[in-house]
Protein backbone atom coordinates (compact mmCIF):
# COMPACT_ATOMS: atom_id res chain seq x y z
CA UNK A 1 0.00 0.00 0.00
CA UNK A 2 1.64 3.39 -0.62
CA UNK A 3 1.87 6.34 1.02
CA UNK A 4 -1.49 8.06 -0.80
CA UNK A 5 -3.68 5.04 0.39
CA UNK A 6 -2.58 5.19 3.81
CA UNK A 7 -3.58 8.58 4.35
CA UNK A 8 -7.07 8.05 2.65
CA UNK A 9 -7.95 4.85 4.89
CA UNK A 10 -7.19 7.49 7.97
CA UNK A 11 -10.50 7.70 10.10
CA UNK A 12 -11.74 11.49 10.96
CA UNK A 13 -11.33 12.30 14.29
CA UNK A 14 -13.80 12.39 16.50
CA UNK A 15 -13.56 15.81 18.09
CA UNK A 16 -14.79 16.05 21.92
CA UNK A 17 -15.56 19.79 23.10
CA UNK A 18 -15.17 20.86 26.89
CA UNK A 19 -15.00 23.66 29.00
CA UNK A 20 -11.57 24.18 28.78
CA UNK A 21 -9.99 22.56 25.74
CA UNK A 22 -10.63 20.71 23.16
CA UNK A 23 -9.50 16.85 21.81
CA UNK A 24 -9.55 14.76 18.54
CA UNK A 25 -10.28 11.33 19.12
CA UNK A 26 -9.12 8.74 16.07
CA UNK A 27 -10.35 5.39 16.52
CA UNK A 28 -12.37 3.97 19.74
CA UNK A 29 -13.67 6.61 21.98
CA UNK A 30 -12.69 6.83 25.40
CA UNK A 31 -15.54 5.66 27.61
CA UNK A 32 -15.87 8.73 29.65
CA UNK A 33 -16.48 10.68 26.17
CA UNK A 34 -19.38 8.48 25.35
CA UNK A 35 -20.98 8.66 29.29
CA UNK A 36 -20.29 5.50 30.06
CA UNK A 37 -18.67 3.85 32.98
CA UNK A 38 -15.43 4.63 34.27
CA UNK A 39 -12.34 2.70 33.47
CA UNK A 40 -9.68 1.28 36.04
CA UNK A 41 -7.01 3.89 34.79
CA UNK A 42 -10.25 6.76 35.60
CA UNK A 43 -10.33 5.10 39.02
CA UNK A 44 -6.76 5.12 39.81
CA UNK A 45 -6.34 8.49 38.90
CA UNK A 46 -8.79 10.03 40.91
CA UNK A 47 -7.62 7.70 43.63
CA UNK A 48 -4.34 9.25 43.45
CA UNK A 49 -5.89 13.08 42.97
CA UNK A 50 -7.71 12.15 46.13
CA UNK A 51 -4.46 10.54 47.95
CA UNK A 52 -2.77 14.25 47.46
CA UNK A 53 -5.83 16.08 48.59
CA UNK A 54 -5.77 13.13 52.27
CA UNK A 55 -2.07 11.89 52.76
CA UNK A 56 -0.19 13.41 55.30
CA UNK A 57 2.58 12.31 53.36
CA UNK A 58 1.48 14.64 50.00
CA UNK A 59 0.91 17.74 52.39
CA UNK A 60 2.93 20.01 50.37
CA UNK A 61 1.18 19.25 47.10
CA UNK A 62 -2.03 19.68 48.35
CA UNK A 63 -2.25 23.37 47.99
CA UNK A 64 -1.20 22.71 44.28
CA UNK A 65 -4.39 19.95 44.05
CA UNK A 66 -6.30 22.90 45.53
CA UNK A 67 -4.92 25.57 43.07
CA UNK A 68 -5.76 23.20 39.98
CA UNK A 69 -9.08 22.24 41.49
CA UNK A 70 -9.81 26.31 41.29
CA UNK A 71 -8.34 27.52 38.32
CA UNK A 72 -10.68 24.70 36.58
CA UNK A 73 -13.78 26.05 38.41
CA UNK A 74 -14.06 22.27 39.26
CA UNK A 75 -17.31 22.22 40.99
CA UNK A 76 -18.78 19.52 39.42
CA UNK A 77 -16.23 17.64 39.50
CA UNK A 78 -15.90 17.85 43.33
CA UNK A 79 -19.76 16.99 43.69
CA UNK A 80 -19.74 13.93 41.71
CA UNK A 81 -16.59 12.23 43.13
CA UNK A 82 -18.52 13.11 46.96
CA UNK A 83 -21.69 11.50 45.00
CA UNK A 84 -19.57 8.40 44.00
CA UNK A 85 -19.71 5.52 46.61
CA UNK A 86 -16.58 3.87 45.65
CA UNK A 87 -14.82 7.36 47.79
CA UNK A 88 -17.24 7.08 50.63
CA UNK A 89 -14.29 6.58 52.91
CA UNK A 90 -13.07 9.79 52.08
CA UNK A 91 -16.25 11.98 52.19
CA UNK A 92 -14.83 14.14 54.68
CA UNK A 93 -11.49 14.91 53.01
CA UNK A 94 -13.72 15.78 49.58
CA UNK A 95 -16.48 17.86 51.42
CA UNK A 96 -13.33 19.70 52.79
CA UNK A 97 -11.69 20.53 49.65
CA UNK A 98 -14.78 22.16 48.60
CA UNK A 99 -14.45 25.17 50.65
CA UNK A 100 -10.27 24.91 50.90
CA UNK A 101 -10.47 25.58 47.12
CA UNK A 102 -12.39 28.65 47.93
CA UNK A 103 -15.06 27.75 44.88
CA UNK A 104 -18.60 28.66 45.45
CA UNK A 105 -20.71 25.76 45.54
CA UNK A 106 -24.04 28.03 46.09
CA UNK A 107 -25.77 26.25 43.06
CA UNK A 108 -25.52 23.00 45.03
CA UNK A 109 -27.13 23.94 48.65
CA UNK A 110 -29.56 21.04 48.57
CA UNK A 111 -26.53 18.78 47.69
CA UNK A 112 -24.59 19.82 50.84
CA UNK A 113 -27.47 20.25 52.77
CA UNK A 114 -28.45 16.40 52.22
CA UNK A 115 -24.55 15.42 52.89
CA UNK A 116 -24.99 17.39 56.52
CA UNK A 117 -28.27 15.80 56.97
CA UNK A 118 -27.49 12.17 56.00
CA UNK A 119 -23.78 12.24 57.45
CA UNK A 120 -21.60 11.51 60.44
CA UNK A 121 -20.86 14.58 62.39
CA UNK A 122 -17.82 15.39 61.15
CA UNK A 123 -19.41 15.37 57.18
CA UNK A 124 -21.80 17.26 57.92
CA UNK A 125 -19.66 19.98 59.79
CA UNK A 126 -17.24 20.03 56.83
CA UNK A 127 -20.90 20.25 54.71
CA UNK A 128 -21.67 23.61 57.33
CA UNK A 129 -18.23 25.05 56.14
CA UNK A 130 -19.05 24.86 52.30
CA UNK A 131 -22.64 26.39 53.11
CA UNK A 132 -21.46 29.23 55.01
CA UNK A 133 -18.61 29.79 52.27
CA UNK A 134 -21.47 30.29 50.03
CA UNK A 135 -21.17 33.44 48.08
CA UNK A 136 -24.47 33.29 46.18
CA UNK A 137 -27.95 33.87 46.83
CA UNK A 138 -30.23 30.97 47.55
CA UNK A 139 -33.20 30.80 45.08
CA UNK A 140 -36.25 30.62 46.82
CA UNK A 141 -36.90 26.43 45.88
CA UNK A 142 -33.27 25.65 46.52
CA UNK A 143 -33.64 27.52 50.51
CA UNK A 144 -37.44 25.72 50.74
CA UNK A 145 -36.11 22.56 49.69
CA UNK A 146 -32.84 22.67 52.01
CA UNK A 147 -35.23 24.03 54.94
CA UNK A 148 -37.45 21.38 54.73
CA UNK A 149 -34.78 18.36 54.69
CA UNK A 150 -33.34 20.50 57.90
CA UNK A 151 -36.40 20.26 59.66
CA UNK A 152 -37.28 16.37 59.25
CA UNK A 153 -33.93 15.92 60.71
CA UNK A 154 -33.93 13.49 63.68
CA UNK A 155 -30.42 13.02 65.05
CA UNK A 156 -27.89 13.26 68.12
CA UNK A 157 -28.41 17.14 70.28
CA UNK A 158 -24.61 17.60 68.83
CA UNK A 159 -25.75 16.98 65.37
CA UNK A 160 -28.99 18.68 66.12
CA UNK A 161 -27.22 21.92 66.96
CA UNK A 162 -25.50 21.67 63.83
CA UNK A 163 -28.80 21.89 61.90
CA UNK A 164 -30.56 24.47 63.62
CA UNK A 165 -26.84 26.61 62.71
CA UNK A 166 -27.10 25.39 59.23
CA UNK A 167 -31.21 26.40 58.81
CA UNK A 168 -30.02 29.81 60.75
CA UNK A 169 -27.62 30.29 57.86
CA UNK A 170 -29.78 29.58 54.71
CA UNK A 171 -32.66 31.69 56.24
CA UNK A 172 -29.71 34.66 56.24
Amino acid sequence: MSNMDEEQNVPEPVIHISDNYVTAYYGKLPETVLGEKSTANDQKLISNFIALLIDPAHRDLKSDVLAILRNSKATQFLVDLIGMKEYAKNRKELVMACWECGLDFTAYLEFFVNIAVESEYAVALEAYTVIDEMHGTFDDLQRSNSLRMLGDFQGSSDKQSLIKIIADRIQV
